[in-house]
C-alpha cells in the first residue's frame, strides 16, 4: 500500500514563501484561539475540581458546568 502526503513543500522559491506565509498565519490563528479559549478552559477546570456539596451550594451540577461555563454564547 502507498503512502501519499497531501502536505509536500515545494522547492521553488516563491512557493516556499508562500508556504512559510500561510504556516505562519496558521499558527497566528492557533495561538490567538489558544489565548481566546483558555479563560474559559480555566473556569471550567476549577469548577470540576470543586466537591459535590460546593457545586450544589452554587446551584450546579456537575454534569452541567460546561453549559454554565459557556452559556453566554449559546442560546437555549
Amino acid at each position: 500500500m502507498a503512502l501519499t502526503s497531501t502536505n509536500t513543500i515545494a522547492q521553488f522559491g516563491f512557493s516556499r514563501g508562500f508556504s512559510k506565509l500561510l504556516d505562519g498565519l496558521v499558527r497566528w490563528f492557533e495561538a490567538r484561539d489558544e489565548q481566546r479559549s483558555a479563560p474559559y478552559r480555566l473556569r471550567i477546570a476549577r469548577l470540576h475540581a470543586l466537591s459535590d456539596s460546593e457545586l450544589k451550594a452554587m446551584n450546579l451540577r456537575r454534569e452541567n458546568i460546561e453549559a454554565y461555563v459557556l452559556s453566554r454564547f449559546f442560546y437555549c
